[in-house]
C-alpha cells in the first residue's frame, strides 16, 4: 500500500480549500437547476425536473443571448490574442533597459479598477464624448454617432480590461525560448516571417493557449463592462443571471443559466486546447 508523500500532504490543504470555496458552492447552485422554479424560494428540495433546462433550450430568445455572449467573448479573445502577441514580442525583443518600461505601460490598466476604466470609455464614446466632439468639430459628421451601448463598445471595453492578462502568459512562454534558436534559423536562411510562424509561434503556443483560455473564460463571465457599456439591453448571460438571482428571485432558472455558462466555457476551452495541440504538432512536423 502506497503512503501519501510529503508533497501530496502539502497540497491537501489547498485542495480542501478549493473544494470548500469553489466546488461545494458551485454544486449547490447546480443542484438548484434541477428544482422546480419557485421564485422567492432558495431552499433545495427533493423534487427533480428538467423543465428549467427545457425553458432555456426551447426559447430562441435565450439562444440569441447565448450566441451574443459567445460572439462578444470570442471576438474579444481574438483581438486580445492578436494585439497581445505583438506586444509580447515587442517586450521580448526590446533591450533590457526598455523592457521594464514597456511592461509597466502594458500592465498599467490593471492598476485601475474595472468600473473606473469602463466609465472612462463611456466618457470617450458617449454622444458628447471625446470622439464625437472631434468628429463634429472637424465637420466629418453632423450629429453624434451611436458609439455607446453597442456590441462594439462592449468589445472595446473588454479588450482594454483583458489585454494585459493576455500579454503576461505569452511573455512568460517567450522568455523560455532560447535566443539561439531563432538566431540559428536565421543563419540557416529562414526569413523573419518563417522564424516567427515556424519557430517562435509554435514554441510560444503554450502561453498563447493559456492567455486565450483565461481571457475567453473571463470575458464569458464578465458582468460590469457589458452591463455599463451595453446598456439596459446588453443581452448577455451574466446580466440575465443577475436579473434572475437579484430581480426576479428565480434562483432555479438562474442556476440553469450558470450551468449553461459554465458548460459553454468548458466546451470552448476544450476545443481550443484540442485545436492548438493539433496545429502545434502540425507546425513542428513540417
Amino acid at each position: 500500500m502506497r503512503h501519501p508523500t510529503p508533497a501530496a500532504l502539502l497540497v491537501l490543504p489547498a485542495c480542501i480549500l478549493v473544494a470548500a470555496c469553489l466546488i461545494l458552492p458551485l454544486a449547490f447552485v447546480l443542484a438548484f437547476s434541477f428544482n422546480p422554479a419557485r421564485p422567492g424560494e432558495i431552499e433545495l428540495t427533493g423534487e427533480l425536473t428538467i423543465a428549467n433546462y427545457w425553458r432555456f433550450f426551447a426559447s430562441p430568445f435565450y439562444w440569441k443571448i447565448l450566441g451574443k455572449t459567445v460572439y462578444l467573448s470570442a471576438t474579444t479573445t481574438a483581438i486580445c490574442a492578436a494585439f497581445g502577441t505583438v506586444l509580447a514580442l515587442a517586450i521580448w525583443r526590446a533591450p533590457a533597459s526598455r523592457r521594464g518600461l514597456i511592461v509597466i505601460v502594458v500592465l498599467s490598466p490593471l492598476l485601475v479598477s474595472i468600473v473606473t476604466r469602463t466609465f472612462g470609455w463611456m466618457v470617450v464614446l458617449g454622444d458628447n464624448g471625446l470622439i464625437n466632439a472631434i468628429l463634429i468639430g472637424t465637420g466629418i459628421v453632423g450629429q453624434p454617432l451611436q458609439l455607446m451601448f453597442t456590441n462594439s463598445a462592449v468589445i472595446v471595453g473588454l479588450v482594454h480590461v483583458f489585454l494585459p492578462i493576455m500579454v503576461l502568459p505569452i511573455v512568460t512562454a517567450l522568455e523560455r525560448i532560447d535566443p539561439a534558436v531563432p538566431e540559428a534559423a536565421g543563419t540557416l536562411g529562414a526569413g523573419p516571417a518563417t522564424v516567427a510562424f515556424r519557430i517562435v509561434l509554435p514554441l510560444a503556443s503554450p502561453g498563447l493557449i493559456a492567455g486565450i483560455t483565461i481571457v475567453f473564460s473571463l470575458a464569458m463571465s464578465s458582468y460590469v463592462t457589458p452591463a455599463l457599456m451595453g446598456g439596459p439591453d446588453s443581452g448577455v448571460l451574466t446580466t440575465l443571471i443577475y436579473q434572475q438571482f437579484v430581480v426576479t428571485f428565480n434562483w432555479q432558472f438562474g442556476a440553469v443559466l450558470v450551468a449553461i455558462l459554465l458548460a459553454t466555457s468548458l466546451l470552448a476551452v476544450g476545443v481550443t486546447f484540442f485545436e492548438f495541440g493539433r496545429r502545434s504538432r502540425a507546425w513542428m512536423s513540417r
